[in-house]
């Protein structure tokens, strides 16, 4: 059997990935086109720029949070009994899911109207549109998502017994696994794209808002996190994504998929080519980012300093926060006569200074965002 280590490096990556999640909700505030339902908008200059950077950013950011749920999950699944292992996600995920959903998530939703001067006072917000064609659960999406994933795994390890036992001996090899995990990534992605706006946001019965287009996608590297904790990942004798062609293909495939984003509408391509092409550069920029980043993080942040971990205590409390503390932050500077650049670099450092000092010093008193160092995160 392997000894098990603390891998420092993915609860640095988690932070990283919530601080960028934070920068990116930002740049939709500036983007040029931005969706006419999008919280609050700076309209008065908005920059081609920032919708770049949002169509870059968005292929990667859930998979990597997926991947990290899922592999925390099954360890933590296999420390504890099974009893044990849903009272801590009962105060962990499940209450501030509903608490997220039920009364932040519909002040945070209202200033789609409070922030364009719409006449609709909140409580009548609340009680007609919020519960109607408005109804959605801001970031808190995720946690319903992955509290259905955590209902599946759990099924599955009652089904399963096996899946709690890690593999006796690590396997180096995943290339077949991973050829076929990406011909599925692909293929659901073309089949529901060519149907679906892959920008659709659709609740089921107020339970889970989810965009249909991606959820294969999160199935499959919340799955992929299981299957990596299982096979001893990143350990020793262990399968470990840093050779460097991970990150080499990142960048040529984010390329790629920012180019056919933006040029294959302008050149009138049909919509069945626009949306098989965009799946193949979508899917493969997903695996090599994924991938890419995870390489990147073990092999040049696997230790921790004074300040990462400071960052890992705080990231779940930052992510929580900051759809409620950023858009009044936009809304307020949108006043403010500043370059597009500066204030947006200005929104983002106040934004999130903000969410980690209430993090640290009010939600850190309630048990689901204590600051303690978590080898189950998720």
């Amino acid at each position: 059997m392997y000894a098990q280590q603390r891998l420092y490096f993915l609860d640095h990556l988690k932070w990283f990935i919530i601080w960028l999640m934070v920068v990116f909700h930002a740049a939709m505030c500036y983007m040029a086109f931005a969706p006419q339902w999008w919280y609050v908008v700076d309209s008065r200059e908005p920059v081609f720029s920032a919708t770049v950077f949002i169509c870059w950013a968005d292929i990667f950011i859930m998979p990597v949070m997926f991947f990290i749920s899922g592999y925390f999950g099954l360890q933590s699944l296999v420390r504890h009994e099974e009893k044990e292992f849903w009272r801590r996600k009962l105060w962990r995920i499940v209450l501030p899911w509903l608490f997220g959903v039920l009364f932040i998530a519909p002040p945070v939703t209202y200033l789609i109207l409070a922030s364009r001067s719409a006449p609709m006072d909140f409580w009548t917000f609340y009680t007609t549109l919020f519960w109607g064609p408005l109804y959605e659960q801001a970031q808190y999406w995720y946690l319903g998502a992955l509290l259905a994933l955590y209902v599946l795994l759990t099924l599955a390890v009652r089904l399963f017994p096996a899946l709690r036992t890690r593999s006796a001996e690590p396997v180096r090899r995943q290339g077949r696994l991973f050829l076929a995990l990406f011909l599925l990534t692909f293929l659901s992605i073309g089949v529901l794209g060519s149907y679906l706006s892959p920008d659709l946001w659709h609740p089921f019965f107020y339970v889970l808002v989810l965009q249909p287009v991606r959820i294969p996608t999160y199935l499959i590297f919340f799955f992929l996190g299981v299957h990596a904790f299982r096979q001893h990942w990143f350990a020793a004798a262990g399968y470990t994504p840093t050779h460097p062609l991970w990150l080499v293909g990142c960048f040529l495939f984010s390329a790629l998929y920012l180019w056919q984003r933006f040029t294959l509408p302008a050149l009138g391509a049909s919509a069945q080519v626009i949306a098989w092409t965009n799946a193949f550069c979508q899917a493969a920029f997903t695996w090599t980012a994924t991938l890419g980043l995870l390489g990147f993080f073990q092999r040049y942040l696997g230790r921790t300093t004074p300040l990462r971990a400071r960052l890992s205590e705080t990231s779940y409390g930052v992510y929580y926060l900051h759809m409620a503390v950023l858009f009044p932050v936009v809304w307020a500077a949108r006043s403010i006569d500043l370059g597009v650049y500066f204030k947006y670099a200005l929104v983002c450092l106040v934004t999130l200074l903000l969410c980690d000092f209430l993090a640290r010093y009010g939600l850190s008193h309630l048990s689901a965002f204590a600051l303690r160092k978590r080898a189950d995160k998720g």
